[in-house]
């Protein structure tokens, strides 16, 4: 008879356990939600900001158009070849934007000078072009 009084008291006492523990507490509801809110807006910005860009010079969040030289010897060039690789949204990356690349487009044998070309819209469309000068 103890054994089953004992475990009715067992029983008893797990429900109250659930109902005491199942109810909703509405301030800690608020009080997630708006640590919820806070993380996302801490966090947004960092996402955004991996969004398609050039990766070379000056970053422009909203629109980036420039032109960075990085080597020039100061000889007179004849030709000019172009080689690009494009970015969409930081998502997917393609193209062959290789030195390589743009001295064969200009059928180029002697390079003068390197430069790259970027662009980037919103961070939703960037471009990176290598533009290779020479004879």
């Amino acid at each position: 008879m103890n054994l089953q009084f004992i475990s009715k008291i067992k029983s008893i006492s797990k429900e109250k356990f659930f109902l005491i523990h199942s109810v909703q507490k509405p301030h800690l509801d608020r009080f997630h939600s708006r640590l919820v809110r806070k993380v996302c807006l801490f966090i947004l910005p960092f996402v955004f900001l991996q969004c398609a860009s050039s990766g070379f010079g000056t970053q422009g969040l909203l629109y980036e158009n420039q032109r960075i030289s990085l080597m020039e010897t100061g000889n007179s060039a004849t030709k000019e070849g172009f080689s690009c690789a494009k970015s969409y949204l930081g998502l997917i990356a393609l193209g062959d934007a290789s030195i390589e690349t743009a001295q064969k487009q200009g059928n180029i044998k002697e390079i003068t000078s390197i430069e790259l070309e970027t662009y980037n819209f919103l961070g939703i469309y960037a471009k990176l072009c290598t533009v290779t000068k020479g004879i």
